[in-house]
């Protein structure tokens, strides 16, 4: 029987399908952001980093991209346990959850190293959602000493069989000073982006019995443990 003969409902739900088949075994959205080009240096093992100047903001908005050796699940997993920032995040004092809004929707105080001007402290909330193989967390200020407005995201997606992660940054300083700092801030946000890359295949090499735990965590606020 040829697609001509084929009953309308019939290959109708034959397209459906075929639609639903392609989109499950593309990669997420997150090689949507990035070029050929910009492609292959993730393939290459490279992290890729893009800034955008903004109108009216001292800093740029920062996108950064890496290839990670885990499931997208375990990098979520890790970065989920987020009262551990601080053992391997550069410049993290502190990394403590203040209120667990609900399973998904987390409250942590973080406490970062500032060059040259005063250590700066702030509270985000961070909310994590999941769709299929691809997890998303987006954070947004709510308080802070200096920090005026942050907002944000980290993704982990399949990619090629490991997990590509995209961190997503917008941080509109509060000091007059913040232009002298936006090297180093930048040169911040790539060393996170890195530290957390590291770390995460760091706990699938050597520490599976933590990675566990992770994960369980995870499967368990997502409700599919």
């Amino acid at each position: 029987m040829n697609a001509k003969s084929l009953p309308r409902g019939v290959g109708i739900f034959l397209l459906v399908s075929c639609l639903i088949v392609a989109r499950e075994t593309r990669a997420g959205l997150i090689v949507d952001d990035l070029t050929p080009a910009q492609l292959a240096q993730v393939k290459a093992g490279q992290q890729v980093t893009v800034t955008e100047d903004v109108e009216g903001k001292p800093w740029p908005r920062f996108r950064a991209y890496r290839l990670v050796k885990a499931t997208p699940e375990e990098a979520a997993a890790v970065f989920f346990d987020y009262k551990h920032a601080k053992d391997y995040v550069p410049n993290v004092l502190k990394s403590d959850i203040s209120n667990q809004v609900s399973p998904t929707v987390t409250e942590i105080d973080y406490g970062i190293d500032v060059p040259i001007l005063p250590d700066e402290y702030y509270t985000v909330r961070n909310t994590l959602t999941a769709e299929g193989e691809c997890y998303k967390f987006h954070w947004k200020l709510l308080k802070a000493i200096q920090t005026k407005d942050s907002e944000g995201a980290f993704r982990a997606e399949p990619f090629e069989g490991y997990t590509i992660i995209g961190y997503y940054n917008l941080v509109t300083p509060g000091s007059s000073m913040a232009g002298l700092l936006r090297g180093k801030a930048i040169s911040q946000m790539k060393d996170t982006v890195e530290a957390i890359g590291t770390h995460i295949e760091k706990q699938k090499a050597c520490s599976p019995n933590e990675l566990k735990r992770e994960v369980e965590a995870l499967r368990k606020a997502l409700g599919t443990k």
